[in-house]
This record gives structure tokens, sequence and C-alpha cells, in this order.
């Protein structure tokens, strides 16, 4: 027989149980697949800093609720990115995602978060393929350059400062970043009045380029571009340097700002040109509105340092950045409301280390992009001379390399 006092026990227990709070009510969960070991673990780790640095300043919480981030390792492969994607959208049921930063990751990803559509902000993917997929999706935010934005920016500061009449010279990759690349390069180079007079394809993760770079010398272009991904963007730099290639003007997409490339380059990095979203030396200026979160950029360096005993590169930049955009919406919209957070991050406008912050259509199908301006910048003694966008010019001059002649 049950007494009075068990029943009052087990009611009591049910009352308290009802009036408290659940985890899922107090925490706002963020998903971030990203390549945390594998071929790509330099941009997962970068972004990885980044989002735990945006979390941290914000206070760790957002509209009043703990910020949850559940990282994944995308493992730099595609069936582990489909995996995380899934973990993180059907079992973890996740709102919100950061990441990934590689294109392949991204695109492997894509199905899954079809089937939910969580907000998905990308603080990379440079693919315009995922525009042509996803970018009209209103849940989709998009924080990163596309491919055709690195040759817009390259071509027409080029044609600004060398004049008319120069002959290009491709070299590109038989991967998806060289061969989705090369018809931007053509297009962009072509409109600002460059002919094209070598185009040379050379296998992902070759170890000799010197054949093809016999090639380049024979077209005797005036600038060399160089359409491959990090590892190759080292060999072709190398081994354009041990030739003594005649070609006065170098030019890389990514790779000529990565401390990977820089260290393993030595002095076969001088006078590269390359594009990013953010480089030291870029001085921007503190959001007058939210200057704790978007301080100017040397406050905002020293900060980073201070906590990673190194100095940030462009992704954690712009991890941060897109981080902290998201967390700003949620405390706008006031909790855990996809489609609330999605309308505050369109009207979110600030300023920050990688300039303005605002979201607007590309034109090319994207409806929310941010961020599309590129920086040009080139290897000079050591350091980065900054030559477009014009606010943060530092050089009006684009050097010869020295081993032209």
């Amino acid at each position: 027989m049950i007494s009075w006092r068990s029943t009052y026990c087990v009611a009591a227990l049910a009352l308290a149980v009802a009036v408290v709070p659940s985890q899922a009510q107090e925490t706002i969960k963020i998903g971030a697949p990203l390549a945390l070991s594998g071929k790509f673990v330099s941009y997962g780790a970068a972004a990885k800093r980044g989002v735990e640095m945006a979390v941290d300043i914000y206070g760790g919480k957002a509209a009043n609720k703990k910020i949850d981030v559940l990282f994944r390792d995308t493992q730099s492969d595609a069936q582990a990115a489909v995996n995380s994607f899934t973990q993180l959208l059907s079992e973890e049921k996740v709102n919100y995602l950061v990441g990934p930063i590689a294109t392949p990751m991204a695109m492997a990803g894509l199905p899954a978060w079809r089937r939910t559509k969580a907000l998905w902000v990308v603080p990379g993917a440079t693919t315009p393929l995922l525009e042509e997929e996803a970018g009209k999706e209103p849940m989709m935010f998009h924080t990163f350059p596309y491919a055709y934005h690195y040759h817009i920016s390259l071509a027409k500061i080029l044609r600004e400062r060398l004049g008319a009449g120069k002959t290009v010279a491709i070299i590109y990759s038989d991967d998806s970043y060289g061969r989705e690349h090369l018809p931007y390069a053509q297009k962009y180079f072509a409109q600002e009045g460059f002919k094209i007079v070598a185009e040379e394809l050379v296998r992902a993760g070759a170890t000799d380029l010197n054949p093809v770079l016999a090639k380049i010398r024979r077209a005797r272009p005036d600038i060399l571009l160089g359409l491959v991904q990090t590892t190759d963007g080292i060999t072709l730099a190398k081994q354009a340097f041990v030739q003594r290639l005649g070609v006065s003007y170098l030019v890389g997409t990514a790779y000529p700002q990565l401390k990977q490339w820089q260290d393993a380059t030595a002095e076969a990095q001088e006078s590269w040109l390359g594009v990013t979203t953010y480089i030291p030396g870029l001085k921007a200026k503190a959001d007058p509105n939210y200057p704790k979160l978007f301080p100017d950029s040397d406050k905002w360096i020293a900060e980073f340092t201070k906590r990673y005993n190194r100095e940030p590169e462009f992704i954690d930049v712009g991890a941060y950045v897109s981080t902290m955009m998201l967390l700003l919406a949620i405390d706008k919209a006031g909790g855990d409301n996809k489609e609330k957070v999605a309308e505050e991050l369109k009207k979110l406008d600030v300023q920050t280390m990688i300039g303005r912050g605002h979201f607007a259509p590309t034109g090319n199908g994207t409806l929310n992009q941010a961020f599309s301006d590129v920086v040009v910048h080139q290897r000079v003694k050591g350091k980065d001379a900054i030559l477009f966008p014009k606010e943060f010019e530092t050089s009006k001059t684009v050097e010869q390399a020295t081993y032209a002649k």
C-alpha cells in the first residue's frame, strides 16, 4: 500500500522537475564542423581559435543563455564531414553552424544541411558551386569571398599598377581548386586587358614542376599566376626560385599570406603577391557601437597574441568575426529562434577587423554575403606590403621578382 507521504514526495519531485528549466532551455548550441586533423588541419585549428575567442569575449552567453559550441572533427575527409554534419544536425539538433573552412568539407556537408537548414555561417568555402547550390537559401550566410572575388581584385590592381599590354602565364592544379579558379582568372584578367600566353596543368601534390616551369620560361610572360593550394604553392615558389625563372611578377592566391607557406619557402617567398581577407598591418578602426566585440585591429591582435602566443592569420580573424556577428544576432533576437536570428543577422552593419560586416546579395546568386573585398598584398623583405584596397594601402609599387632577369 502506497502511503500519502510517498504520494506527496512523488508529486513534489514531479513539480520540481517541471519548474526547473531543462538544459535545452538554458543552452544554445552552435555546431562547429571543422578539420581538426588531416590536410586541412591548419584551417580548422585557426577557425577553432577564432570561434572560442569570440564566445569567450562575448561572455559565454547570448540572450541570457549559455553558449555551448560543439566542435566536431571532419578529419579533412568527405565522409567524416558528412558524419559530423549529420551528428550535429540530426542528433544534437543544433540550430546554428559555423564552418567548415575548406571547400571540399563544406560541399560534403551540404546534403545533410539541406535536411534541417540550420542557420549556417560559412567563413570559408570559396567555391561558386556552393553559391549555385545554396546561395539562394535564406539560412546560408557566407562570410568569405568566393573564388571570383580573388581575380577581380588581382586583375584590377595589376592593371592599375603595371599598365596595359602585359602577358600572363597560368599554372593550375588538376584538383577542384585549380580547375575552378582557372575560368575566373581567364575572365577577369582578359577584362583588364591582359593577354594569357600559357596555361599549364600540374598534378596536385607533384614534387617536380621543373618541366612545366621550363615551358613557362619559353613563353616569356610578364606575370606568373599560380592557381594551386598551399603545399603545391610551396613547391612552385621554391622551384621557380631555384630555376631563377625569368618572370617579373609572381602571383599566388591565398597561400602567400600563410605562415606555413612563408616558413617553407624562406627567401623564395620574396615578391610573391597574394590575396586575403586580413593581414597583419591592416589598420582597421573599432566599431563605434561595439568596441569591445570589434576593437581596432592592433588591440585585437594584441589580445589574440596574448591568448595564443602567436600572430593571427586570416582564418583566425574571419572565424572570430563571423561567430561574433552570430552571437550578436542571437542576443538581438532574444533567444534560440533561428528565423529571428537570421533576420537580426541580415540587419547587422558593423565595423570589423576585416572591414564592413554587412550581408547583401552578390549579384551572382548568394542572398547573404559579407566581406567580398579582398586585400592584395606582396611579400617584401619578409613583410607584407598592402596594395589594395586603398584605405589600407601601404605601398604603391608592385616589386619585380629578384630573379626576373
